[in-house]
């Protein structure tokens, strides 16, 4: 790792099957998205081999790994998927280096930004998966990153084979016949066909999915009845949006979302007529008072909405490839120059080279405003954070509408000093509404939800809400300004929490609570949704991905860095105690200079069945090199007069184990105590905890220490109870059944009236 020059890294623990990884880090994220350097390296535990691992290997282990849970997983499935990412990836970077197209000017409007997403979004591991195209050709032709051009193909079709639906109040298909009709040669064949079915419905249709359609079993058979007729490619340039499926024109009224069965990442794009029904719905509910009164409420916040809709039946079945939603093109004309950029485009690491799009714009926009770097980034962000944070928050409480808030949903509208100014939302398929407030909305719109399943419970709600809003964009903004060196990612952290915070009180629905003081949410599962192969599009309402514990960021701003990532090279606490006439002083544990002799300690027999960490000293060398850069524990020598008498390591139960078996609170924390002499008249054990309690309380950021000692150890029981600790209750770890106990600094410093002072000058020196 040293030889790398970035001593920080991962360790990936494949032991159970030979193996373990390393991968050094150029960043380490508070956020979760770490940067790796490499060569990443896998060492075989039998042999003691090391060698460089690609992604393929990687992936392999990972396979490994998750088939325990999930044998389920289609090994080779995943690899292709995993190798077509890559080989596509590399085949657009070829093409910017080819054409010099840049993805990363200060200023660029809304279809330039939506074409720049070269590496796609930071949370997906396979994120440039794109397998159904036959070939380079296509693949290049039907892409955004190759700003793909093509035009419509055009249907004609039974209008009792047809259902559409539009929320202006007029049949979408009608203004298609005018369009096509339009670009057709006043002497085509396909003008005396329309006029000779003129109650006929003219449908446009992505030009792969047509091809795609003419080869069904049913569409032969439609047309081989007469129930449809296919007119070719006609009219005006469309070109993808960063969605692929969704294609644009600058003149045209309207975007258009078609079924694409392509597998982008994991899914078919195929819209689903629940999702159909969604868009039509939010458009109507917009249209009433509640959705004016919306609008005018939270101007920062425009949905683009997908107002109409067209699906065709045959022999009472859809044919899910003609499922188009149409959006409105709020970008047309003029608007189409504004100064909007998609956010996972903004938040793109760096590409060929070139600096980031992030860093150009927030490197200008101080020059703009004549102001540290630094200090700019963080003002930024609060200007987001203020025209998200507030508005999603309020929608959901008081209009109970939540939405899948991610950075490819999400378009930044930027001022002329590149700060945010707006935001907009377009995806007609991440609507939800919640169950609280399903009354009040079915007063407004009667028949909503009865054809989109949109109305859920709160719980349902949470997750997907936290996923998106919270791990995807505002994790992934506070990644992209902590990777480059913009901002530090824990004071942005802290930011967020504190947006959050102040809609604490006023929050009905219990989702700020859940956001901040949740020891962990369930967040969506990107690379398990892969492995065990469902496809997000098709997969039920209620359980469309798969979902996991994943620690709570915010969780950060009661961080106690004094106990938990001391400063390695100083004293961290001293005190001398006159009756016994002993000096105490703590420091961290250093692995070259301690390894050797903890280790002896940890296999004396006192030790053995409480600490249970007597093995070999190579597998205790990688439990401290893991635990010092960690964020749940740290490891600290205790010097009695100087010589190394026992071990402490203080916990933050937010992510220590133990957290999970109680209603943890993030500024509870514990520590853990081993004394190796025996002989009493060496161990000073009160003293030793009485240090140990003046050491956590010392920390304004505490607000109780626990203790969770094994029911059967009886004198421990004792000994916390003599510092102030309460028992709590009998708790069930893996490992143990413990005695959860808890001690308030008041209850401590009512005992040890003395501590207090002594807490009290390690706060003014800064302890």
């Amino acid at each position: 790792m040293e030889l790398t020059g970035h001593q920080l890294h991962l360790r990936f623990d494949f032991s159970e099957f030979g193996f373990e990884v390393f991968a050094p880090l150029k960043h380490y994220a508070e956020s979760g998205r770490h940067v790796f350097h490499f060569p990443v390296i896998s060492r075989e535990l039998a042999t003691d081999e090391i060698k460089p691992i690609d992604a393929l290997r990687f992936m392999e282990l990972i396979i490994l790994f998750a088939s325990a849970e999930f044998p389920e997983i289609n090994a080779e499935l995943v690899k292709s998927r995993l190798l077509n990412s890559i080989e596509n990836l590399t085949k657009y970077q070829e093409y910017f280096n080819r054409t010099g197209k840049l993805v990363n000017r200060v200023k660029m409007n809304f279809i330039e930004t939506e074409q720049s997403l070269a590496l796609g979004h930071s949370s997906h591991p396979l994120t440039k998966g794109r397998m159904g195209f036959k070939n380079e050709e296509e693949l290049l032709r039907y892409s955004p990153e190759t700003a793909g051009q093509f035009q419509l193909a055009y249907f004609l079709i039974a209008p009792n084979q047809v259902i559409e639906k539009n929320a202006e109040g007029f049949d979408i298909t009608d203004t298609f016949k005018a369009e096509l009709l339009q670009a057709v040669p006043a002497d085509h064949q396909i003008k005396s066909l329309i006029d000779q079915y003129p109650d006929w419905k003219v449908l446009p249709m992505h030009p792969w999915e047509a091809e795609y359609l003419l080869a069904l079993p049913e569409v032969k058979a439609m047309e081989k009845e007469g129930l449809l007729y296919s007119l070719g490619n006609w009219g005006a340039i469309y070109t993808p949006t960063s969605s692929v499926r969704t294609v644009y024109n600058r003149e045209s009224e309207w975007m258009y979302k078609f079924s694409l069965h392509v597998k982008i990442t994991n899914s078919e794009r195929v819209n689903l007529t629940r999702e159909l029904h969604r868009g039509y719905d939010v458009s109507r509910l917009l249209k009433t008072d509640l959705g004016k009164t919306l609008k005018k409420e939270f101007p920062e916040l425009e949905f683009v909405t997908d107002p109409a809709f067209f699906s065709i039946t045959y022999q009472g079945k859809f044919i899910d490839g003609f499922n188009t939603s149409i959006r409105h093109n709020v970008f047309k004309d003029e608007a189409a120059d504004k100064n909007v950029t998609l956010l996972a485009a903004l938040c793109q690491d760096s590409l060929l080279g070139e600096k980031p799009r992030m860093v150009n714009v927030i490197q200008h926009a101080a020059k703009l405003k004549n102001k540290p770097v630094d200090q700019v980034a963080i003002n930024w962000f609060k200007q987001y954070l203020h025209i998200c944070v507030g508005p999603i928050v309020g929608i959901l409480n008081k209009y109970g509408m939540a939405f899948e808030f991610h950075q490819q949903n999400v378009l930044v509208e930027m001022d002329s000093q590149n700060f945010p100014a707006k935001l907009y939302f377009r995806d007609n398929q991440g609507f939800f509404f919640r169950a609280g407030k399903a009354e009040e909305l079915l007063s407004y719109l009667p028949d909503l939800a009865q054809e989109s399943g949109s109305i859920v419970p709160e719980a349902l709600i949470f997750p997907k809400l936290t996923y998106y809003l919270l791990i995807n964009n505002l994790l992934g903004i506070v990644n992209a300004l902590g990777c480059n060196g913009l901002a530090d990612e824990r004071t942005l952290i802290d930011l967020i929490y504190l947006e959050f915070k102040q809609f604490e009180e006023s929050d009905t629905t219990g989702f700020v609570d859940y956001v901040i003081n949740s020891r962990s949410w369930e967040v969506k599962g990107n690379l398990l949704t892969n492995l065990i192969n469902i496809d997000e599009a098709s997969a039920p309402i209620d359980n469309p991905a798969i979902y996991r514990a994943y620690p709570n960021p915010l969780n950060k701003y009661f961080f106690c860095d004094n106990l938990i990532k001391p400063k390695i090279d100083e004293v961290i606490y001293s005190r001398y105690f006159p009756k016994e006439d002993i000096t105490i002083s703590l420091r961290s544990f250093d692995v070259d200079r301690d390894l050797e002799m903890v280790h002896d300690w940890f296999n004396q027999e006192h030790a053995k069945p409480i600490w249970k960490m007597d093995g070999p000293i190579k597998e205790l060398e990688t439990f401290y090199r893991t635990l010092i850069p960690s964020d749940h524990s740290h490891s600290i020598i205790g010097e009695i007069n100087g010589e190394p008498t026992f071990t402490i390591e203080p916990y933050w139960p937010m992510r220590d184990t133990v957290g999970a078996y109680y209603e943890a609170s993030a500024t509870d924390y514990g520590a853990h105590l081993l004394i190796a002499p025996t002989d009493k008249n060496k161990k000073y054990s009160f003293c030793i905890g009485q240090m140990i309690m003046d050491m956590v309380f010392m920390n304004p950021v505490v607000g109780k220490c626990i203790g969770e000692a094994a029911v059967e150890s009886r004198a421990m029981h004792i000994f916390v109870t003599r510092l102030g600790f309460k028992f709590q209750r009998v708790i069930k770890m893996p490992t143990k059944d413990a005695n959860l106990t808890f001690c308030y600094r008041e209850w401590y410093w009512e005992k040890f009236p003395e501590s207090k002072d002594v807490a009290l000058m390690g706060q003014v020196a800064g302890v």
